[in-house]
């Protein structure tokens, strides 16, 4: 067989890629276990509209249109009477600016390079994102972007077409969350808008734990150089007033939390950032940037950790045994779900995404401080304790 991301040979009974190394198996579910979005809701889908769609989605099927190797899944998910769609992200790269486009390119790889230690591994990504800003990039949004930069230690931040007051606002949730979790500055390597296809228009940003974007040239090809990326959709974040409606929509009707803005998307993603670094605590790993031979199986622990969501589940399990004794016996879904309808969410194959529970529970609490709901309250106190 071939590895499904950079198509070298493999071994049948390898779990990973001896060249990339993508994890190979249960490919279909890699891009939701390396990825956390936060997805606008449909209120005006109606019953009709459903039926129609599935029966189209049957055909097809049936005629095999969708025959990639990685499965396509579109699903209906009915929370609050909100119709969710739910597909598999995949990230469309376009170079050349679009009305609701950017030209920053968030995939590039490279290979046989020469990385012996961190500072090599940051000055790779800061690279990569320099040599982007070309004569036309704004200078307002570079000055916002290096002062991101500066006071928040993320790596490499790109929001090139950004309106620039948009671009202010989102330095100032960073601002408010790295003030309040000290421990967060330095661990996220890039704060970047990034392009999807037509057929993920309702993903508006989208966290990536982990994507291997240098490798070196030895025989192992390690160590590898690892980006942790927040990602902004350009087709949200380059039209405000699409992304303000959409998220107002999804708050009236409880899909999101109360009081929910175009700008709190980005809370919500950094949710699974500060959720991700709790983790890495929990597992004793400083850094993920640089994973050589000696940390590579705590990268894959912490990969599959991160996707089954066994982590996340833990922290609510604690959370829920603290709010049950000072408040009610309530059912655990029933407690979650008191958040928000996005905080119940499911993955392709029906199982919860727990994870979602905490970035949402810190979204309400971003939000409305001590009006948020005493459920996000109990979460987000345990997820400062391991953060």
């Amino acid at each position: 067989m071939f590895c499904n991301k950079c198509g070298n040979f493999v071994e049948d009974n390898q779990q990973y890629c001896n060249k990339c190394g993508n994890y190979l198996e249960n490919n279909a579910q890699k891009w939701q276990n390396d990825n956390y979005e936060y997805r606008k809701s449909n209120s005006k889908i109606v019953p009709v509209i459903i039926i129609i769609i599935s029966i189209a989605l049957i055909i097809l099927l049936s005629m095999k249109l969708l025959s990639q190797k990685k499965d396509y899944y579109i699903g209906y998910q009915n929370i609050d009477e909100v119709g969710v769609v739910e597909e598999e992200a995949v990230v469309e790269q376009d170079t050349k600016k679009g009305k609701y486009k950017t030209a920053i390119i968030t995939d590039n790889v490279y290979s046989g390079i020469s990385v012996n230690s961190v500072a090599d591994a940051k000055k790779l990504i800061s690279d990569d994102s320099t040599k982007q800003k070309s004569s036309d990039y704004p200078e307002e949004i570079i000055k916002i972007e290096n002062d991101i930069i500066k006071k928040y230690s993320i790596t490499a931040v790109n929001l090139k077409e950004m309106d620039v007051e948009f671009a202010k606002e989102l330095e100032d949730v960073i601002a408010n969350i790295c003030e309040n979790y000290p421990n967060a500055r330095g661990h996220l390597t890039n704060l970047t808008l990034t392009n999807l296809n037509m057929m993920e228009d309702g993903v508006i940003a989208l966290f990536r734990p982990t994507f291997i974007f240098g490798t070196s040239n030895t025989a192992t090809t390690r160590p590898w150089v690892i980006k942790t990326q927040v990602q902004l959709n350009a087709k949200y974040f380059l039209n405000p007033e699409r992304i303000e409606a959409s998220v107002d929509s999804c708050s009236k009707s409880g899909h999101f939390p109360p009081n929910s803005t175009k700008y709190s998307p980005v809370a919500h993603e950094l949710g699974h950032y500060l959720s991700f670094l709790a983790m890495l605590n929990h597992y004793e790993t400083d850094s993920i940037l640089l994973i050589n031979d000696n940390k590579l199986q705590a990268y894959y622990n912490i990969i599959k950790d991160f996707g089954n969501s066994t982590f996340s589940k833990q922290m609510l399990d604690e959370a829920y045994q603290n709010y049950v004794r000072d408040n009610e016996i309530i059912d655990f879904d029933e407690w979650r779900g008191r958040i928000s309808g996005y905080a119940l969410a499911k993955d392709e194959e029906g199982e919860y995404i727990y994870d979602e529970t905490i970035a949402e529970a810190f979204h309400d609490v971003y939000l409305n401080g001590d009006s948020a709901n005493i459920v996000s309250k109990y979460i987000v106190e345990v997820l400062k304790k391991y953060v």
